[in-house]
């Protein structure tokens, strides 16, 4: 009981976070503060300046030249870097000519300046919502499945014209967990995470519609930033929201980057097309038409959203597609293609939503499906190249014969904030398309 309540502690904000920050300037603060000898103030400005010099260089060879990565990095994150490098360069400099209760919390202060900075580029981020996020351990409950309402059918015309909520109608969703098995045995992939709104929680429930949701990469199944969005959607619409399953598609571990592909670090592809579906249909209350089914999907999960959407459109009827990778994406064309395609630039193209969306229009069933699919895309204004790749994507699923909307969210980048701002457009689209909304 007590290592759960530690893993749910909020790391993005709240007393644990301030805490750590002040914490941190305190013992900055007695590290730096000793007699101002000549010595100590020429040690001090050499230890910072050499300190925040090296971060910057780190940084740039890292981020700028190598692109570990593979991902965009704000300034705040940036500065956090640069304050680290300062933070551990004077503590090293406390551990030589001081007392032994110095050089303890100058030991101490190492650790704390690394904790408080991995802290900080989180928060500025904002996907890794509390300490089990941060060590991907999932904190949900179990998921009933025996207690969820039987499979129903809907009066006919729009949900929102005939739904009469109970009274009893319970007041807040709830997020579970639940094992989606895959039809791969080399496919392993963790828990996924359910979101059931207040009306999915009755006895009798209607049948919902169903957004499947995929993360980034590094990232885990998580439905913090989609439910918060859909909690405000269902109380002003009576208890109806989409029910949401965000699945593993990267197979096991935040680590993994199977190119939502076959073949590649197993078979994710069919993972999230054919498997996911069919357990989510036989298993949970939805609506079995494809215009009720959506597969979302930020960062990594937007470019495999977007292409499994291409790819197999009689299962998915709307795609919501934030932040995503224009391609594919293991660090650089050549890295992809050697060791994700075998050195197949066939077999890299087919799996490119570009190449996908065209030869989808190409084919007159396919093209047929298409002009009955909702693609959005969102992105946030200072999210490069995500942008760029965003309105790439968007262009071409409309050429396609798409549906297709851009939203772009003022003044955010790859952050929580994108993500919120993203599902909020979308979800004022795909509400009308579903029936939950005039």
């Amino acid at each position: 009981m007590t290592g759960a309540w530690i893993l749910s502690i909020r790391i993005v904000d709240g007393p644990v976070l301030w805490g750590t920050y002040l914490l941190a300037a305190a013992v900055f603060v007695y590290l730096l503060l000793r007699p101002p000898t000549r010595r100590w103030i020429v040690t001090v400005a050499s230890a910072l300046g050499g300190g925040i010099l090296i971060a910057l260089v780190a940084t740039f060879i890292v981020q700028d030249l190598l692109n570990v990565f593979n991902s965009p990095m704000t300034l705040t994150a940036r500065l956090w870097i640069v304050a680290a490098g300062a933070s551990v360069a004077l503590a090293i400099v406390n551990l030589w000519r001081s007392r032994w209760w110095r050089k303890l919390i100058a030991v101490f202060g190492i650790a704390l300046f690394g904790v408080t900075t991995t802290l900080g580029i989180s928060a500025d981020f904002g996907v890794l919502k509390n300490v089990g996020d941060l060590l991907d351990i999932q904190i949900e409950q179990p998921l009933d499945v025996a207690a969820l309402a039987p499979h129903s059918t809907n009066p006919p015309g729009p949900l929102a014209e005939s739904w009469v909520p109970p009274a009893a109608m319970p007041a807040t969703s709830i997020h579970r967990s639940v094992a989606i098995p895959a039809s791969d045995p080399g496919f392993t992939p963790r828990n996924a995470v359910v979101y059931l709104p207040p009306a999915a929680q009755l006895p009798a429930a209607p049948a919902l519609p169903v957004v499947v949701f995929l993360s980034g990469q590094p990232g885990a199944p998580d439905v913090a930033d989609i439910g918060s969005v859909l909690d405000g959607f269902a109380a002003t619409h009576e208890g109806l929201a989409p029910i949401v399953v965000s699945v593993d598609h990267l197979g096991g571990s935040s680590g993994n980057n199977p190119l939502c592909v076959d073949g590649y670090q197993g078979d994710a592809q069919t993972y999230v097309n054919v498997d996911v579906p069919a357990f989510i249909a036989r298993t949970f209350n939805v609506v079995p038409d494809r215009r009720s089914w959506a597969l979302a999907g930020f960062s990594n999960g937007g470019e495999c959203a977007i292409a499994s959407v291409a790819r197999f459109p009689a299962v998915w009827g709307s795609v919501v597609d934030i932040s995503g990778e224009l391609e594919p994406d293991l660090g650089s064309d050549a890295e992809t293609l050697e060791e994700g395609f075998g050195g197949s630039q066939a077999d890299f193209d087919a799996a490119k939503p570009l190449v996908l969306l065209a030869r989808g229009a190409a084919d007159p069933a396919t093209a047929a499906l298409y002009a009955d699919t909702l693609a959005i895309f969102a992105d946030g204004s200072d999210d490069e190249p995500y942008l760029t790749a965003s309105r790439t994507l968007s262009a071409a699923a409309r050429d396609a014969g798409m549906q297709a909307h851009l939203v772009v969210s003022p003044g955010t980048g790859h952050e929580s904030a994108t993500i919120e701002y993203g599902f909020a457009r979308a979800f004022e689209l795909l509400y009308p398309r579903w029936g939950l909304a005039a």
